[in-house]
C-alpha cells in the first residue's frame, strides 16, 4: 500500500513537472518570435553612401526628381562635394523654381565656391519666397561681411542670433565683424565660440589660425591648425598655412614638407609651388626648383615670372643657352623686364668666358705677349759666406 502511494507521488511530480517544462518552452517561443532584432549600426559614412545610393535609384526612376535632387545635394554638401552639389541642386531648380529652400541651399553651396554674387542672388530669391530662417540670415550676414557692406550685414546677424542664439554661424559672423572693427581679440573669442558649437565649420578654422598669425600668437596658431588638419585631413590649405607658420619661424625645411603635402593634394597649388621654388632657391637648390616650375608651367604657361625664373635656375646650374632662352623670351614679352636683360647679358658674357682659349694668341699688333721663359737665366741663391756669432767669450759658431 505505501509502495503504491509513493509511485503515486513520483507520477504527479513528474506530470507537474513535464507540464511547466512544455509552458516554458510555449512562452520561450512566443517571445523569440516577437522579438525585434538588434539595430546595425552604421558609420556615418556608410548611412550617407546607402543614402545616395537609394536617392540615385529614386532619380533614374523619376520619382519626386526635384525632392530627392534636393536631399542629394544635401548628402553632397555634408561630404564637402560642392560642385556635385551644385550641379543636383541645379536639376532641382529645373524641374521646380518657386521652392525657397532650393534657393538656400544653392546659395550655401555658392557661398562655399567663392561665388559671392551668385549667392547673394540666390539668397535674396529665397528670401522673396518668403524662406524663413536663421540658415537664411547667416547666410546674408556672411555674403554682406564678405562684401563689406557691414550695415546690412549687422541687420541680418541680429535677427538671426534672435531666432537662433546658438548658431556657429552666427558666432563666425560676429567674429569677422568685430574684427574688421578692429577688435581682433574680441573677434577671436566669438570664432572660438563658433567653431566650438560647430566643429565642422573648416572657415572658422581658417580665420582663428589668420588672426593667430597676425597677432605672433605661433604656438597658438600651430595647434589650431592641428586641430584642423584632424578634422580636415584631406584640406590643401591648412597644410599650406601650416608652411607658412615654419616659414616665419624661420624652418625651411619643415615648411617644405607640408608645401609639398598640400600640393600632392592639389597639383594645380600654384602660389605654394612658387612658395616650394622660392624655397629650393634659397638654399641653392635649382634643379628641385625647376621640377615646381615645370609643374606650373603645365596648367599656366603665361605667367610673368615663369620665364625669368627658369632662366635664372638655367644658369645658376651652368646650362647658359638653355637661360638665354628663356630670358630672351621673358624680355621679349616685357621690354621693361630689366631683369631678364640683365640675365641676358650676364649669360652672354659667361658663354663668351667659356667659349675663349684660357691664354690669348700673340700676334704682332698684340699689347702683350707671352713670357720666353727658355731665355731667362735663373741664378741660384747662394750664401754669404761665414759668419761668426759670438756666443759667449769661450767658444765660437762658424755658420757656413
Amino acid at each position: 500500500m505505501r509502495k503504491d502511494k509513493y509511485k503515486l507521488r513520483i507520477t504527479i511530480y513528474l506530470t507537474l513537472f513535464l507540464l511547466g517544462w512544455a509552458m516554458a518552452s510555449c512562452q520561450s517561443d512566443a517571445r523569440n518570435a516577437t522579438r525585434i532584432p538588434p539595430v546595425v549600426k552604421k558609420s556615418k559614412a556608410q548611412s550617407q553612401n546607402d543614402a545616395l545610393l537609394s536617392l540615385s535609384d529614386l532619380i533614374n526612376r523619376n520619382i519626386d526628381s526635384d525632392i530627392n535632387y534636393f536631399k542629394r545635394a544635401k548628402i553632397y554638401i555634408e561630404k564637402e562635394l560642392y560642385k556635385e552639389a551644385l550641379a543636383d541642386i541645379n536639376e532641382a531648380i529645373d524641374e521646380k523654381d518657386n521652392v525657397g529652400d532650393y534657393f538656400l541651399i544653392r546659395g550655401k553651396i555658392n557661398r562655399e565656391l567663392g561665388e559671392l554674387d551668385n549667392a547673394l542672388e540666390d539668397a535674396q530669391r529665397a528670401e522673396a519666397l518668403q524662406q524663413n530662417s536663421p540658415d537664411l540670415y547667416v547666410l546674408l550676414a556672411d555674403i554682406f561681411q564678405e562684401k563689406k557692406q557691414y550695415r546690412d550685414a549687422v541687420k541680418y546677424l541680429n535677427q538671426a542670433i534672435l531666432m537662433a542664439p546658438y548658431d556657429g554661424g552666427a558666432y563666425y559672423v560676429k567674429g569677422m565683424l568685430l574684427s574688421h572693427q578692429g577688435d581682433s581679440l574680441a573677434g577671436l573669442a566669438s570664432l572660438k565660440v563658433a567653431v566650438n558649437l560647430n566643429p565642422r565649420l573648416l572657415r572658422g578654422h581658417q580665420q582663428i589660425g589668420n588672426m593667430q598669425l597676425k597677432l605672433n600668437q605661433y604656438n597658438e596658431a600651430l595647434v589650431t591648425n592641428t586641430n584642423a588638419i584632424k578634422r580636415f585631413p584631406d584640406n590643401a590649405d591648412l597644410y599650406s598655412f601650416r608652411g607658412d607658420i615654419y616659414n616665419i619661424l624661420s624652418n625651411p625645411d619643415t615648411a617644405l614638407i607640408h608645401y609639398q603635402k598640400a600640393v600632392s593634394l592639389r597639383p594645380n597649388f600654384e602660389n605654394v609651388l612658387f612658395k616650394i621654388v622660392n624655397i629650393n632657391l634659397g638654399q641653392r637648390q635649382y634643379y628641385k626648383a625647376l621640377v615646381s616650375l615645370g609643374q606650373i608651367q603645365k596648367f599656366n604657361p603665361t605667367h610673368k615670372q615663369l620665364n625669368f625664373l627658369m632662366g635664372y635656375c638655367y644658369e645658376k646650374s651652368g646650362d647658359y643657352p638653355k637661360a638665354r632662352e628663356y630670358y630672351a623670351t621673358a624680355f621679349s614679352k616685357d621690354p621693361t623686364d630689366l631683369q631678364s636683360r640683365y640675365g641676358l647679358w650676364r649669360t652672354r658674357q659667361q658663354a663668351s668666358h667659356l667659349n675663349s682659349p684660357l691664354y690669348s694668341e700673340e700676334d704682332a699688333n698684340s699689347e702683350y705677349r707671352l713670357l720666353d721663359t727658355s731665355r731667362i737665366k735663373i741664378n741660384l741663391i747662394q750664401p754669404r759666406g761665414t759668419t761668426n756669432l759670438s756666443i759667449d767669450s769661450t767658444r765660437k759658431v762658424k755658420i757656413e
